[in-house]
């Protein structure tokens, strides 16, 4: 599903909604709660209390209450709640416009030539300085006051700053250089459109490039080629949508773009060695 249409669906009242940003308190009290999302926005979820797994293609993720994850735009997710408690968390959505914006006013001084980070996500611990911050959110959100997406961005400043100053400050930089370089928008081009079965040339012209920029912005950004990357993807999405959710070996391989089921199979033998179905994790 899409969180976003989500919550303006179900969590109205629980939310603020904006053009740009989205703030909401999510609780659930059923055990061994599951639910598949892709994540549109930026994303910043703060565990107030619960276990949650969340499933994604770079691998399992553990969060408890005291932790937090920052994820970037175009991940898909597989949420399990676990254990007996009800699981509660603060989710602060994003767009790529506010994160800029707000990095660029955080003290400290970018790479000018960094070394990319594809690395989708930023765990840490909440600390109390952190965790006052967002129990200032939810009372924004219980009580909704006037100029409130002003009062947000500042609070997601606010936070930004004190995660800055903790010990999660290194990777919490290294994260931001890969969130806001000027690379990033092709990143966040193809995290969005890897499953279209569309030619080279295609997603040249769609991402407002000539092919050989294309090809040379990628590499620099990947440290491959535009079609190595591509299969890679498309078989972890894949393999994710078989072993997690259940999906049929042909259904799998249309979703994440092959033209027949036989290419996906031969390709995904290719990079795991064994063959796609249910059985093989």
């Amino acid at each position: 599903m899409d969180t976003i249409q989500y919550i303006k669906e179900n969590l109205k009242e629980d939310s603020i909604i904006s053009n740009d940003m989205t703030i909401t308190k999510f609780c659930t009290v059923e055990n061994n709660y599951k639910h598949t999302s892709y994540i549109q926005w930026n994303l910043l979820n703060i565990v107030y209390n619960g276990k949650k797994i969340l499933h994604t293609v770079e691998g399992d993720i553990t969060l408890e209450e005291g932790e937090a994850i920052f994820m970037t735009k175009g991940e898909y997710i597989m949420s399990e709640v676990i254990g007996d408690e009800n699981y509660e968390c603060l989710l602060i959505f994003f767009d790529h416009h506010v994160a800029r914006q707000l990095i660029a006013e955080l003290p400290f001084q970018l790479n000018s030539n960094p070394r990319y980070c594809s690395k989708n996500t930023l765990k840490f611990k909440v600390d109390s300085l952190i965790s006052n911050a967002a129990d200032n959110l939810k009372l924004y959100v219980d009580n909704k006051p006037k100029f409130n997406e002003e009062l947000i961005n500042l609070k997601l400043k606010e936070l930004m700053l004190l995660i800055l100053g903790s010990g999660a400050k290194n990777d919490f930089i290294h994260f931001c250089q890969n969130l806001i370089q000027n690379k990033s928008d092709l990143k966040s081009f193809m995290e969005t459109n890897f499953e279209k079965n569309l030619t080279l040339n295609e997603f040249a012209k769609l991402s407002g490039r000539s092919l050989s920029g294309f090809k040379s912005e990628f590499n620099t950004i990947f440290k491959q080629t535009p079609m190595q990357w591509i299969l890679k993807k498309r078989i972890d999405k894949g393999k994710f949508l078989i072993q997690e959710l259940g999906y049929d070996v042909g259904t799998a391989a249309l979703s994440v773009g092959f033209k027949t089921h036989a290419h996906f199979s031969r390709t995904y033998k290719k990079y795991y060695n064994c063959n796609p179905n249910s059985t093989d994790k």
